[in-house]
């Protein structure tokens, strides 16, 4: 950028002692001012080019990018373990009742009675309540959730299926 701004001033300063010597001072500041406007432009287009300082740079392929948004929501969902149980009910618990149902498979129960049953049979009530997706509580949604220990269970229990 260094460079760009350097030979951007020499060119300025060049053209308009050029304009200056022909007498033309009005012709100099049109083109003193539409030379200065492509400097500062190619300026702008180098520091707009370059990542910012602290910025992370873009990851180098697919996979590796893939990886890192698999992380970052990997941390935020585990974070949302640790939230309120309107967090809980908001964002784990039907990403949890969509891994029960997709795990059991062709032989998921169908009534609400028989996923409840499958559910508290593979879960146990303790763990089922927080599964369960018709258990999302209407009282008190800013307590706390169950926690990550209790993900860390269920998530379990989903594995072993």
């Amino acid at each position: 950028m260094r460079r760009i701004a350097v030979i951007g001033i020499l060119f300025v300063a060049a053209l308009e002692a050029t304009a200056l010597r022909a007498g033309a001072p009005a012709a100099s500041l049109i083109a003193v001012g539409a030379s200065a406007a492509v400097v500062i432009f190619a300026m702008r287009r180098t520091v707009d080019a370059a990542p910012a300082a602290g910025e992370v740079a873009a990851p180098l392929n697919s996979q590796e990018e893939m990886l890192l948004r698999w992380r970052l929501r990997t941390e935020t969902l585990v974070s949302w373990a640790d939230g309120s149980c309107a967090d809980w009910d908001r964002h784990l618990r039907p990403l949890l009742a969509r891994e029960f149902v997709h795990v059991s498979g062709p032989r998921a129960p169908r009534g609400h009675a028989e996923i409840e049953a499958a559910g508290a049979a593979m879960f146990g009530a303790d763990l089922w309540r927080w599964v369960d997706p018709a258990g999302a509580r209407a009282g008190d949604p800013d307590g706390p959730g169950p926690g990550r220990g209790a993900l860390e269970r269920i998530l379990t229990r989903l594995e072993q299926l």
